[in-house]
């Protein structure tokens, strides 16, 4: 069957669907994000098979229309129990995982979640070719990528994007880790907002819960374990993310920064200005500052190192700094920012004292 004649069951039923949505797997996401972008007549489809397999994955209890769940029910109740009739084309095949997850539908159901039908295999998307960038504890990256941006790759991280990139397709990246980029501009105009910006002319990076887009921009990406935060230098950002099954957006606007906090279930993404170039300098392995309050530089620890920093005397917040750190190792930088506060610095794994 066409993508295109598909219905919300029918993408339920899709295993390369169900890895987009379910396992975030690369290929299958640029796959269908890009389908999703060329058949805006599909959405409400679309963004219905999304919601409930993303409902029915993270277990999370859900009120649903009670219309939907009753018709999600017995479409359910339906598939596990009709007796199939002969037909000329090859019978539906149920593979071990489209098993689980059919019975986990049904126990989804019993505790209120919308339920989903049986599983069959549809054409899967074209096989890509991938190519992945990796650095070392240490180490630093260049890279240049098929449109012609730019990133620079931090110490113990990993890039992934499909070797190559078609045109008219949107940009796609994957990050694990850090890096800053210098996005290429590839629309024909000089388009600025990137909200209602053709998914052609988008890069995409996927930095775990969030999808950071941009047309042709500066930024700073961190992803790593608990931690996800975007710096925005110049241009406009656009961030997704999916909570219960819904899409929630934000725009980022130069000199801000914004922060995905999972156990802020009221507020998970937020944002607040900082010195987006002290975010930034890492890039050339020093931290230079120029009569910069020593409560920005904390901050910045904080947001890049995932430390827990507390000062003694609270006065140490108000002092300047001029000069220039070396960032590469964690410990060098704090004992030269202690010396130039001149006060003496404590350091047990992610906390730190300053007395």
């Amino acid at each position: 069957m066409p993508y295109t004649a598909y219905s919300t069951d029918d993408f339920l039923a899709d295993e390369s669907f169900q890895s987009f949505v379910i396992d975030h797997d690369p290929a299958a996401t640029q796959f269908w994000r890009a389908w999703a972008a060329e058949h805006p007549g599909k959405q409400a489809e679309f963004d219905e098979a999304v919601a409930l397999l993303q409902l029915l994955a993270t277990g999370q209890l859900q009120t649903l229309p009670q219309s939907l769940k009753q018709a999600e029910t017995a479409k359910l109740w339906q598939a596990m129990h009709a007796v199939p009739e002969p037909k000329a084309q090859p019978a539906l095949r149920v593979g071990q995982r489209a098993r689980r997850w059919a019975g986990a539908a049904l126990g989804a159901l019993a505790l209120g979640f919308a339920g989903v039908g049986l599983w069959q295999r549809a054409t899967s998307p074209p096989t890509l070719a991938w190519t992945s960038y990796a650095t070392k504890a240490g180490e630093r990256r260049k890279l240049t990528l098929p449109d012609g941006s730019r990133v620079t790759l931090n110490a113990n991280s990993v890039l992934k994007l499909a070797t190559t990139w078609q045109p008219g397709h949107a940009r796609e990246v994957w990050l694990t880790g850090e890096a800053f980029f210098r996005v290429q501009h590839t629309a024909l105009v000089q388009l600025t907002a990137v909200a209602t910006a053709p998914a052609n002319v988008k890069f995409t990076v996927h930095a775990g819960p969030l999808d950071v887009a941009v047309l042709g921009t500066q930024f700073d990406v961190l992803n790593r374990p608990g931690r996800t935060k975007v710096v925005l230098q110049s241009g406009q950002v656009q961030l997704r993310h999916v909570r219960a099954g819904r899409p929630e957006t934000l725009l980022l606007k130069p000199g801000e920064l914004a922060e995905f906090r999972p156990a802020a279930t009221a507020a998970p993404l937020a944002k607040r200005p900082v010195d987006a170039a002290l975010y930034a300098a890492w890039t050339s392995g020093n931290l230079d500052f120029a009569d910069t309050p020593a409560a920005a530089v904390f901050a910045l620890l904080e947001d890049t190192y995932g430390l827990h920093i507390t000062l003694r005397n609270p006065a140490l917040r108000q002092q300047k700094l001029s000069g220039s750190v070396p960032s590469q190792d964690l410990d060098v930088l704090l004992a030269t920012l202690a010396k130039s506060l001149d006060t003496n610095v404590h350091r047990t794994g992610n906390h730190v004292r300053f007395d």
